[in-house]
Order: C-alpha cells, then structure tokens, then sequence
C-alpha cells in the first residue's frame, strides 16, 4: 500500500494515510479504547476528538518516516524551518542531540537534509527499495544504527558514539529508547514517559554538550527546535541529573501539553517498562 501511495503527488498519501489511521481506529476496538483512555486524561471534555487526531497523526507520522510521495531531498526541505540553529552552530566538538518520540519522526533525517552533519545512534528501518537515487546519499546504512538492530550489540554501539563524540561529531539519540534501565521517569497525564541512560552515559564518556531537541508539525512544515545545551556547572553527577531531569520534565510536559495530537507514541503504542 505504501508503495501505491508514494506513487501520488505529495501530500496526497501522507492525508490518505492519516485518514486511514482514523478509520482504521474505530474497527480496532482496544486501540481506539487506548486512544480515549489517553485523550480524556488531557482533554476531558471532548476525548474523541483528541483520540482521532492522534490515530490519524500516526499515519501522517509513517507517511513522513517513509516519505511517502516526497521525491528528493529538496522537497523536503521546502517544508523544514529550524528555531534554535544557533545553539548547535555554537558548539564547538562533538554534541548530542536528544531526542524523544514526540511529534513526527526523527530529526537526524530532516537536519541531514539541510545539510547539518550528524548521525542517528539507534535502530531504524528506514531503507526501501523504491526510493530514487536523489535519496541514496542520506539513507545509506550507517553502523551506528544498524548495528543496534540488535539489543545485545547496544555497548558496542554507543562504544561507537563515543569515538564520534570524541572526534567532534554530532550525534542524535532518543532519550526514552528501550535501551537500559530506566535512570528517571516523566509523569505525564496517561502515563509516564521512560528516560534511558543511553545519553546519559555518552556525555559521562565525552563531557559532549546534551542539546534537547523537539519536533512538531505546523500544517504541512515540519518544525524542529532546538534548544540550549544543558547546564554543566554542577560537578556531581547526580546533582547534575537531577537539574536535568527538571528541565527535561518542564519542555516534554509542554510539549504534550501544547501538541497532544501530536503523540502517537504516548498514546496509542505501548510503553517499555
């Protein structure tokens, strides 16, 4: 099906998809129940709504990971606008960029489009074989996220991040991967958000600035912020996690707050515990 609506002009997929998704929630009865579930703990007055914009940005959310109908790297890039560039261009050396499941896919794909050097440390299955050459550049397989198709290599793989960390690249990684053990948790309304030491344990190797990054859709652009690095002025590890935390806990709780629609992750896909 995917391959049947890349082949309509941009955005048409990307909308069937989501509509799709809507109506592929009421005949799914347990996933349209999560839905409500979620959407009346931060809408209570009117849950289904909320609960179908959510399923059908989840469409529009695997339309955008496959680019459905979007031929080069140049039309994506038409729809992409960066806030807060200027806190990245201002670090010197390696960086890492945190992400989190949140709002559209990824951000590794998006800044490479706009040719920002960095590289996604994590598993994904980007790689289709109908896409064109334009796009071979930016999708050739990188060991840093192939490598950690398999759980057991995750050492190895942020073994991997460090040496890039140390020879000045950036970087992006999710921070509720499900990857480790849980070193925090966001209580959010619908349920908690997990936060993995993966990041955690790079900046501990590297002393690389800790960039959060968040990403939403506004109509048919794909907003990506980033904001300032992290505070490092305090000397203990776990003091300074913990004014991390803070400050992880305030910008995702705004976020969900803001754009709950824009959760799919949060609500609809279940949570690593």
């Amino acid at each position: 099906m995917l391959i049947a609506l890349d082949s309509l002009p941009w955005p048409w997929g990307e909308d069937l998809l989501a509509f799709l998704f809507m109506a592929g929630a009421f005949v799914r009865p347990r996933r349209w129940r999560r839905a409500i579930v979620w959407a009346s703990a931060q809408r209570p007055d009117r849950p289904w709504r909320l609960a179908a914009a959510v399923c059908a940005f989840r469409g529009r959310w695997v339309a955008r990971w496959r680019l459905v109908g979007i031929r080069a790297p140049e039309q994506l890039r038409r729809n992409l606008t960066v806030e807060g560039a200027e806190h990245l261009v201002a670090v010197e050396g390696g960086a890492i960029l945190l992400e989190f499941h949140l709002g559209p896919p990824g951000v590794e794909l998006p800044l490479r489009a706009l040719r920002y050097e960095v590289r996604h440390v994590g598993w994904h299955d980007r790689p289709a074989g109908w896409w064109n050459e334009a796009w071979r550049p930016l999708l050739a397989p990188d060991d840093l996220s192939t490598a950690a198709e398999d759980p057991k290599k995750w050492p190895a793989v942020l073994y991997k991040a460090r040496q890039t960390l140390l020879d000045g690249g950036k970087i992006c990684i999710m921070a509720d991967s499900e990857q480790g053990q849980e070193v925090f948790r966001i209580a959010l309304p619908g349920g908690p958000m997990m936060i993995r030491p993966g990041w955690v344990t790079l900046h501990r190797l590297t002393g690389a600035p800790v960039l959060p990054v968040f990403t939403h859709l506004r109509g048919r652009t794909q907003i990506i912020t980033i904001h300032p690095p992290l505070p490092t002025d305090e000397s203990d590890p776990a003091r300074r996690l913990e004014s991390w935390q803070d400050i992880i806990t305030s910008l995702v709780v705004d976020y969900v707050g803001r754009f709950p629609e824009q959760c799919p992750a949060q609500a609809l896909v279940y949570r690593y515990e």
